[in-house]
């Protein structure tokens, strides 16, 4: 490079800046978060957007743009000025693909130069749409998905069939979002969707223009491409699995990902038999855990037989009586002696054995059964409860909990039922206690504020669980009638070795003292982590370290033997 020269850079003069804007298809832009104001530069003109020149407030372009479009944007940058004025760290870039009224898609892009300034560029996509394979058929809104600008299904199917036309060997990944439906609960559709088309754009920048793309469903996105280094699987989770804020909240998306490998040429495998290999895949992903990746194999055509041979066992285990009620111990940890129990679900099947909740959870949720469910569990606590009552004394604020389902908190007579379960069984005040999750509260939350006021008024104790996982704000603790947190044992097992979750640990007992609430943490395994949780002042605790969840009568021995004498984690 000659650095001597006395003539200006090539990119120091406008002209130049303004034909490079040009032939990108794009307009800068800059967003005043001080003064609400949106200015445009550029040749709005050549890109057939005459009425994108000067200054605006985001109201102005409303009629520009297809109905709620706006508002995402809208949304991203009041989140911006809320941590400005507040002073908050966090992200500070801007992306959001917007459609307008005549089908075009705009994307915006920037980022927080100064504290009240936000800079970017806004890319007319028409011309990089008609670049990708298939372009005769993505041009038509029946083959795009609306919200990402991605292909859909059919468009998907359509546009791989000419990819693999040619000769290669090709990857098709397919990515199934984990926790999409709480997601969606908790921040609100409009927010969900939000973090749906900054996905779609990571992917774009991630594998560009020589790859098929699409979004396949609510949560489900796919790429197929030329097989290379590093592997498709890794590209995609490295692109997709960064930290995204939305309206104040820390979102941290991971994947379930089944992968399938092909050969293109003449003979390649039909692309509908492909990503039904690929989503089979995914669904061995997911019995892997939230990330879990999975390849396609013959073994998995089976499975899709077993899980609908389950499914039909499932519905035959809630009519015979094979769906019972085990107990985790919760013990404190000062003391040793036990607190109560957590009532938990488990297939014990006459042939099989026991079927981890893991299992068959999933499918009985698919199968609408969660309510069934909960009434078997809640009636059999309440028996081995008034039970223990009559034979033992047990220690004051001795309780059960059992958990409710968001299908549960919405059923028109829960309140009534609990109530007379816990009428006719006389139990004390908060001896059955009644757990919920963050997202499941979050799907409605007034309406769960109601019913959950009216369990505690009828005498049941109300506990949030896996506390620090979900989306919600910390305002509905002081809302909600909670008298326990749970604290979720990701949180708790790696207590010892990360830094980062002891402050996590000990902010949450901090959040319980100064809201007067219990605190529980889950997955204690060893004497070493009791103690520690005891130092940090967490008084309650449940793990492997003291018993795994133990059917009615083991359950019992446990109760009686720690009435008779402190109890210290194996």
């Amino acid at each position: 490079m000659d650095s001597g020269s006395a003539s200006p850079l090539w990119l120091e003069d406008e002209t130049i800046q303004a034909l490079a804007l040009a032939g990108a298809d794009s307009l800068l832009w800059a967003y005043d978060l001080s003064r609400g104001r949106l200015e445009f530069r550029g040749d709005a003109q050549a890109l057939d957007l005459p009425l994108l020149t000067g200054v605006f407030t985001l109201e102005d372009l409303m009629p520009l743009f297809v109905s709620g479009e706006t508002d995402r944007l809208d949304m991203i940058l009041k989140t911006l000025e809320v941590r400005t004025a507040a002073g908050l760290p966090g992200e500070e870039h801007v992306q959001c693909l917007m459609r307008l009224k005549d089908r075009r898609l705009l994307y915006f892009k920037g980022c927080k130069v100064r504290p009240a300034l936000v800079l970017g560029t806004v890319t007319e996509m028409s011309r990089d749409i008609r670049q990708m394979p298939d372009a005769d058929s993505l041009v038509q809104d029946i083959h795009i998905d609306p919200l990402t600008g991605l292909y859909n299904r059919q468009g998907f199917l359509n546009a791989s069939r000419g990819l693999l036309s040619r000769e290669g060997d090709y990857d098709l990944v397919v990515g199934d979002l984990n926790r999409f439906r709480r997601l969606n609960e908790a921040l609100g559709h409009e927010r969900a969707d939000l973090v749906l088309g900054i996905l779609a754009q990571r992917l774009r920048e991630a594998f560009g223009d020589a790859s098929v793309l699409a979004r396949l469903g609510e949560d489900e996105f796919a790429v197929l491409t030329l097989r290379g280094f590093p592997r498709v699987s890794e590209r995609m989770r490295n692109a997709m699995e960064r930290t995204i804020i939305i309206a104040g909240f820390d979102i941290h998306p991971t994947f379930s990902m089944g992968a399938v490998s092909i050969e293109g040429g003449v003979g390649a495998l039909e692309s509908a038999e492909l990503l039904r290999r690929a989503e089979m895949a995914v669904e061995a992903a997911r019995l892997k855990g939230a990330g879990g990746v999975a390849a396609y194999k013959r073994d998995l055509e089976s499975d899709g037989l077993t899980r609908l041979a389950l499914e039909a066992e499932l519905r035959k285990a809630f009519i015979s009586g094979e769906i019972h009620a085990w107990y985790q111990p919760i013990v404190d940890l000062k003391t040793g002696v036990i607190a109560g129990f957590e009532a938990l679900a488990r297939w014990v099947h006459p042939k099989r054995g026991i079927i981890p909740p893991d299992h068959f959870l999933t499918a009985a949720r698919d199968l609408g059964l969660m309510t069934d469910l909960g009434a078997i569990i809640l009636n059999s606590t309440v028996k081995c409860l008034s039970k223990w009552r009559a034979a033992y004394d047990l220690p004051a604020g001795f309780f059960v909990s059992v958990n409710l389902s968001a299908p549960e908190i919405e059923r028109l007579h829960l309140v009534e039922d609990v109530s007379r379960l816990i009428r006719e069984a006389g139990l004390p005040g908060k001896c059955l206690k009644l757990e919920v999750t963050e997202s499941d509260v979050m799907r409605d939350p007034d309406a769960a504020a109601r019913t959950l006021e009216a369990l505690r008024d009828a005498g049941a104790g109300i506990a949030l669980d896996d506390f620090g996982t979900g989306f919600s704000s910390l305002s509905y603790l002081a809302k909600l009638p909670f008298d326990t947190l749970k604290i979720d044992r990701s949180f708790i097992i790696t207590l010892q070795t990360d830094a980062a979750s002891e402050k996590i640990v000990h902010a949450i007992l901090t959040l319980g003292r100064d809201f007067g609430l219990e605190v529980v943490a889950e997955g204690v395994e060893d004497m070493a982590l009791a103690g520690r949780l005891n130092d940090l002042g967490c008084h309650l605790g449940q793990g492997y370290g003291f018993a795994k969840a133990l059917k009615p009568v083991d359950a019992e021995v446990f109760l009686a033997a720690s009435l008779r004498s402190e109890l210290k984690p194996a």
